[in-house]
C-alpha cells in the first residue's frame, strides 16, 4: 500500500508529537525541504518552537470559521 505524503503550507494549524507521549499543537512557520522529507518549523500555542520533521505531524486542525455577522 502506498502512502501519501501530506503537503503542507505556512499558517497552518497542526497536531505533532514531540518524544514518545508529549503531543503539541501549532502554527507551522517555515518548511524546509530535504531529501528525507520535509521539516516543519512550529510555533506550539505552549509557547515553546519546535522543528519537527513531517513524519511527526500527526494532523492538521481545521480553522474555527468566523462568527461575524452577515451584512443583509
Amino acid at each position: 500500500m502506498a502512502s501519501e505524503s501530506m503537503r503542507y503550507s505556512i499558517g497552518d494549524i497542526v497536531k505533532f508529537k514531540v518524544g514518545t507521549d508529549d503531543i503539541q499543537e501549532g502554527e507551522v512557520q517555515i518548511i524546509e525541504k530535504s531529501l528525507n522529507g520535509d521539516i516543519l518549523y512550529i510555533n506550539s500555542f505552549g509557547g515553546w518552537a519546535y522543528k519537527v520533521t513531517e513524519k511527526r505531524i500527526i494532523s492538521m486542525v481545521p480553522v474555527k470559521k468566523s462568527s461575524k455577522p452577515q451584512r443583509s
